[in-house]
């Protein structure tokens, strides 16, 4: 035992998830699940009418320099499943030069619903490491998803003065590119005008939509304020918001008041809140 941990310390956690949905007769249910390391699932629950919900549970330590997360969903034609989390994900910071990485394979097949809604991401200065998401879109699927980026811990004016992240967001609808976000980030990037001017907290939302009446109503929902800057744009059937914050909850506040107001638009859901948001 003493050694499997000294190993651990030493080359970090490979953790692994593989998650399936498929559409029973009346319900979406979890088809398979297969993990590896500290990296697993709540057990499904169905607070609404044929949707699944799951809430994805990170290492409870946080993730460390070394560590190897990678996570696998597929959603089945028909199926109808959100995923969240309880909590921010923690990301620490980095000794002797390793790099943490973090991958999200997400398909969605023709005629399925996917929500994915994690909690933000908190990453400590000294950080290393690299996150990638990419989404694989099919036919008439419907998505909503977003992330959420945290940069120190600005709650406490501690900010994120050392440390190299890369980030790479990806979205491909019927195997073609629609959405390739790719960001470096180090302490000198956060002030510069051309990367995130200082802000601390940065996301991404993007939207299923059917029509072109949906991004006016995202629109009006974004109130001016000095806290933070956000943008709307569309492509094709999906809707981007983007947001520079210097808060975490103003970011989360507003993707989930968007989500709330267009989720019926969208998949045809009313919008109602996870129950673990409000714990």
């Amino acid at each position: 035992m003493a050694e499997q941990l000294n190993m651990v310390e030493q080359l970090g956690w490979v953790a692994e998830l593989e998650l399936h949905f498929s559409r029973g007769k009346v319900n979406t249910f979890l088809s398979k699940r297969k993990h590896l390391g500290p990296l697993t699932v709540q057990r499904p629950f169905y607070p609404e009418d044929g949707v699944c919900h799951l809430y994805l549970l990170h290492p409870p330590g946080g993730i460390v320099g070394g560590d190897n997360l990678s996570v696998k969903v597929n959603s089945d034609k028909d199926s109808n499943a959100l995923i969240t989390t309880p909590g921010a994900t923690k990301i620490y910071r980095t000794t002797k030069n390793k790099s943490s990485i973090v991958k999200q394979d997400i398909v969605v097949e023709d005629g399925a619903t996917l929500e994915w809604l994690p909690m933000e991401t908190i990453i400590f200065p000294g950080a290393n490491s690299n996150i990638s998401t990419k989404f694989s879109v099919f036919g008439n699927a419907k998505i909503a998803a977003w992330e959420i980026q945290c940069l120190g811990r600005p709650a406490i004016d501690e900010k994120f003065d050392s440390g190299n992240l890369k980030f790479n967001f990806e979205l491909w609808k019927d195997e073609k590119p629609i959405i390739i976000d790719r960001l470096k980030v180090n302490q000198s990037d956060l002030d510069n005008i051309t990367g995130l001017r200082g802000f601390p907290v940065f996301g991404t939302f993007i939207i299923s939509v059917n029509n072109n009446d949906v991004i006016d109503i995202v629109r009006e929902l974004i109130p001016k304020s000095n806290l933070y800057v956000a943008g709307v744009t569309q492509i094709d059937y999906l809707i981007i918001v983007r947001c520079l914050s210097s808060k975490t909850n103003l970011i989360q506040e507003l993707f989930r008041n968007i989500w709330i107001k267009v989720r019926h638009l969208t998949i045809g859901k009313e919008g109602v809140m996870p129950r673990i948001w409000s714990t």
